[in-house]
């Protein structure tokens, strides 16, 4: 697989919001309403929330409670990033209440551990050109196989290495024990549906490392970077946040 241009990978993005912003999907009137769930949604790699405001405002539209990350960037030791959602979510959810979660790319793997820990009161997860699946699947098998670790751009896994080190220089992930690990390997509860959408053009993740065993697995077209402003992916979104079970 060839690498993205970054440059070409952005500016196809721009196009997807712009379109996102003329589609009546957008408006949400339409849409199924919300029964004022929880929504936690979380950003890729290097991202944070600010590039998430439109899917929060939207989701307040038609009548969730979106909850920040509280990242100021998705980058270096996942076990530290988890404390800092965790944070947050003692400050934004209240004890007991259900929640949905919504991660996109290495958000999604934060979101699986999450929901793992979690259990059922996380109601809905929903991974977004993300390989939660697969990986949480390798490390629970010890099959970390080399096409897991070659599908994903080898330019984006080799960054966020090189991040991770410089940032937490002692995170040993994967090769550790930590809470995160643990959750990662310990599978989700059967009362949380799981639901994956790709894109096939994705060319940071591939659809196929995106599918998960027994969950919903949705394919759509458009950029890694633009799949969290993409009007195909809100569309699925609203079916399922707004679906009973």
């Amino acid at each position: 697989m060839a690498e993205p241009s970054v440059l070409n990978e952005f500016a196809a993005a721009a196009g997807e919001y712009a379109a996102l912003l003329r589609d009546p999907v957008y408006d949400g009137r339409a849409l199924p309403r919300g029964d004022d769930l929880h929504v936690l949604v979380l950003p890729g790699l290097f991202g944070n929330d600010f590039y998430l405001t439109p899917l929060r405002g939207w989701l307040l539209r038609l009548g969730y409670r979106p909850i920040r990350s509280s990242l100021a960037v998705n980058a270096g030791c996942p076990d530290r990033l988890s404390a800092e959602i965790d944070k947050e979510l003692a400050r934004s959810l209240p004890p007991g209440a259900d929640l949905a979660i919504i991660g996109h790319s290495r958000g999604g793997i934060l979101a699986w551990a999450l929901a793992s820990r979690l259990g059922s009161r996380v109601t809905k997860l929903v991974l977004v050109g993300s390989p939660a699946g697969p990986l949480a699947q390798a490390l629970r098998t010890g099959n970390l196989t080399a096409e897991i670790q070659r599908g994903v751009s080898r330019i984006v896994v080799d960054a966020g290495t090189a991040i991770r080190r410089a940032m937490d220089p002692n995170c040993a992930f994967p090769a550790c024990d930590c809470s995160f690990l643990r959750a990662l390997r310990a599978g989700l509860v059967p009362a949380t549906r799981v639901v994956s959408i790709a894109s096939e053009d994705d060319q940071i993740v591939p659809a196929r490392l995106c599918q998960v065993a027994g969950a919903e697995n949705i394919v759509v077209s458009g950029t890694h970077s633009g799949l969290m402003t993409n009007a195909a992916v809100y569309r699925e979104l609203a079916r399922v946040l707004a679906a009973s079970g």
